[in-house]
């Protein structure tokens, strides 16, 4: 069973955000007003491709190390007791690079932080996000969805999260879901746990609020979605034949 949920297009809503408008300064209204509204901002080719090959090769190149993956095969099967989420923790904890988001991440971007978030924000962590291809059926049911702050009353931004995609991640391909507009749930006493409930059983999403829908973070490789932290946000399987490579990026309040 699937969540009868409003499913946002990633692709209509890329293009009214599309690319950079200079530096955070010159961010435009409504990729702000986008923001505040649904938690999360695309920012598609925010990266320059070229500028992401050594990045992907060098995913690549530790899975061949790792004899997990080469040259599009399974070198190995991982661990059969673990699920397709676990093995993606595993895989990605393995494959680190300290420089990340120096390496990745353009000034144009990080200086569009604090408009968002209407505060300084500092550089907290980086992680590698990495799934080997066919771990199964695509589904909404079942998944972790969760923020990675403590929940609050504040109408504050508690900080903005980064995914970059390396590499193209196609529809259905492990890119992180989000929750669009789940990070108001607060002002409007909606308790997380309610829509945590409703997601996990396949329930209707869009009874939680006006605007709710599941974001897919598909899309090409340079594309970087920005989100709020308070967003609920899961990750999915990654049914297709390629490996995702993502990786994330958090920025908490100074």
């Amino acid at each position: 069973m699937t969540s009868r949920c409003r499913w946002r297009s990633w692709t209509r809503f890329g293009r009214r955000c599309r690319g950079l408008d200079g530096d955070g300064a010159n961010m435009t209204p409504q990729q702000l007003s986008s923001f505040n509204e649904q938690g999360y901002l695309l920012l598609r080719g925010a990266i320059p491709k070229k500028q992401l090959n050594n990045a992907r090769d060098d995913v690549l190149a530790e899975l061949k190390r790792l004899n997990l993956w080469s040259s599009g095969k399974c070198l190995s099967a991982m661990n059969k007791a673990l699920t397709p989420f676990q093995e993606t923790v595993k895989i990605s904890s393995a494959i680190r690079d300290q420089h990340l988001h120096n390496r990745l991440l353009p000034e144009q971007v990080v200086s569009m932080l604090p408009k968002l978030a209407g505060r300084e924000l500092a550089f907290a962590h980086q992680q590698m996000l990495v799934s080997l291809p066919n771990q199964g059926a695509w589904s909404l049911t079942g998944l972790n969805w969760h923020t990675d702050v403590a929940s609050s009353s504040s109408e504050l931004v508690p900080g903005i999260q980064a995914f970059i995609l390396i590499d193209q991640v196609k529809s259905h391909g492990g890119g992180t879901l989000a929750l669009a507009g789940s990070h108001l749930f607060n002002r409007r006493n909606i308790l997380r746990g309610q829509a945590c409930d409703i997601l996990r059983a396949g329930g209707d999403v869009t009874q939680l609020a006006p605007g709710v829908s599941i974001v897919e973070m598909s899309g090409e490789a340079g594309d970087v979605y920005l989100m709020d932290m308070r967003v609920l946000h899961t990750p999915s399987i990654n049914a297709t034949h390629n490996v995702r490579i993502m990786a994330t990026v958090r920025f908490l309040r100074k």
